[in-house]
C-alpha cells in the first residue's frame, strides 16, 4: 500500500519488547512475502494498530472482479483480543463504517484464538461476502444486479489516507484475463494455491455473524425447551419418594413376611399360618438338627480321647 510502516518509525515510536508489536511486525513481514491475489493489507505509516486492506470479490458471484478497501482496528492486547474491522468501499453487503460483527472480532472476544491472526479475518470476511445479511450487525442486502454495479465501480475506488484505487493495491493477475487460455488459467490457478495456500488453512475457524432476531428466537425456544425439563425434574423427586415410599412399604411388608415365616417354621402350631407350611419341611427340620448336634458330640468324644493317649505317651516317655 502507499502508506507502509517503516521500521525506523516503529523504533522511535513503539516498544519493540511489546508482544503486540511483535506480533504485528511479524505479521506485516509475512503479508508482504503473501503472494495471494485475494487481499492485500498493510499497517499505517503513523499508527501500527490500524491496518488498510484491500479485498478481492469471489469469482463466480455478484462480487467477482469487485475490489473492497476497509480497515482493521487492533487493541493494544492484541493478539489476546481480537480486532474491529469495517468496510470503506460501497459492496453492497455490510454498511459503510461500521464495525462488522463476527466471531473472530471484537463483538465476540470469548471465541477469539491467538493463533488467528489478520489473514484469518480477511478471509473470513471474503467468505462472508455471499451470505445473506438477515438483520446481521453491519449487514445489510442489496440486489444482485446493485452489487454488480458496485463491484464494478469498486475497482477504481481510492481511498483519501492509502491515496490509491483499489486496483493499483491489488491489480489483476494473470488467470483473471479473459484473453488467456482456459488451461493455462487452470495450471496457474493450481499452482498457485498449492505455493501460496491461499485460503486453504486448516486452522480457519467457523465464522458466523450475530443477529439479533436469531438471538431472541434461540433465548425463546431454549426457555420453552428449558420448561419441560424442568417440570419433568420437578415431577422426578416425587416419583422417586413414592417409588422410594413403595420400595421401603414392600420392604417392610417382605421383611414382616420372612419373620412371619421364620416364627411358623420355629413355632408352628403358635401361628394361624401353620397350616399353609407342610408338615413334612417341618418333620425334617429336626433329625437334622439332632444329627448334627449328634455329630459334633462325637467330635468332641474323640478329640478329648486322642488328647488322653497324647498325655499318657508323654508320661510314658517322662515318667
Amino acid at each position: 500500500m502507499a502508506t507502509t510502516t517503516s521500521s525506523s518509525s516503529i523504533t522511535t515510536s513503539y516498544n519493540l519488547r511489546s508482544p503486540a508489536v511483535k506480533r504485528l511486525l511479524q505479521e506485516a513481514r509475512e503479508l508482504q512475502q503473501d503472494q495471494c491475489g485475494d487481499y492485500t493489507a498493510q499497517p499505517l505509516e503513523d499508527n501500527l494498530f490500524e491496518w488498510h486492506f484491500v479485498i478481492r470479490g469471489p469469482e463466480d458471484t455478484e462480487f467477482s472482479g469487485g475490489r473492497y478497501h476497509g480497515r482493521i482496528l487492533l487493541p493494544s492486547e492484541y493478539p489476546f483480543k481480537p480486532p474491529n474491522l469495517m468496510l470503506l468501499t460501497p459492496n453492497g453487503r455490510f454498511e459503510l463504517n461500521k464495525k462488522i460483527c463476527l466471531n473472530i472480532t471484537g463483538f465476540h472476544p470469548e471465541y477469539w484464538l491467538p493463533a488467528w491472526g489478520i489473514r484469518t479475518v480477511l478471509l473470513g470476511l471474503i467468505g462472508f461476502l455471499t451470505t445473506k445479511a438477515n438483520g446481521a450487525i453491519g449487514g445489510i442486502d442489496y440486489t444482485e444486479s446493485e452489487r454488480k454495479i458496485l463491484a464494478q465501480r469498486s475497482r477504481n475506488w481510492k481511498c483519501s489516507i492509502c491515496d490509491s484505487s483499489n486496483i493499483d493495491l491489488l491489480p489483476d493477475d494473470n488467470n483473471n484475463n479473459n484473453n488467456d487460455n482456459n488451461e493455462n488459467n487452470v495450471t496457474e490457478k493450481n499452482a498457485k494455491g498449492k505455493n501460496n495456500n491461499c485460503g486453504n488453512d486448516e486452522n480457519m475457524p467457523l465464522f458466523s455473524f450475530t443477529y439479533e432476531d436469531d438471538k431472541k428466537n434461540n433465548n425463546n425456544n431454549k426457555s420453552n425447551d428449558t420448561s419441560p425439563l424442568k417440570d419433568s425434574a420437578k415431577s422426578l423427586p416425587s416419583s422417586s419418594n413414592e417409588s422410594s415410599e413403595s420400595a421401603s412399604s414392600t420392604s417392610i411388608s417382605s421383611s414382616s413376611q420372612s419373620t412371619s415365616n421364620s416364627t411358623s417354621t420355629l413355632t408352628p402350631t403358635l401361628t394361624p399360618s401353620s397350616s399353609s407350611i407342610p408338615k413334612s419341611n417341618v418333620v425334617q427340620s429336626s433329625p437334622s438338627r439332632s444329627s448334627s448336634r449328634s455329630s459334633l458330640i462325637m467330635l468332641d468324644t474323640l478329640i478329648t480321647i486322642l488328647i488322653v493317649l497324647v498325655l499318657g505317651l508323654i508320661i510314658k516317655k517322662f515318667f
